[in-house]
């Protein structure tokens, strides 16, 4: 499960149906994507951090900085 990407659409109050309306996608989608069902596209991505104003890396878990990217091989 992606937390981040579920945390930041309850912190901006969208239900699914309006997030994925935002970005031009089907509910059903974003609910896999949220649940690691399924991956975004790059493109739906970023229209994603772009609507929740933070990093696709951390809407991907892969850094606890809403800002931040994640850097390999670092601890």
């Amino acid at each position: 499960m992606r937390h981040n990407m579920r945390a930041e659409r309850a912190r901006r109050g969208l239900s699914i149906d309006a997030a994925a309306n935002e970005i031009g996608v089907h509910p059903n989608a974003l609910a896999r994507w949220e649940n690691g069902q399924a991956e975004p596209t790059a493109s739906n991505l970023i229209a994603l951090s772009n609507l929740y104003k933070c990093s696709p890396e951390y809407l991907l878990d892969m850094t606890d900085d809403p800002h931040g990217v994640a850097v390999a091989g670092k601890d």
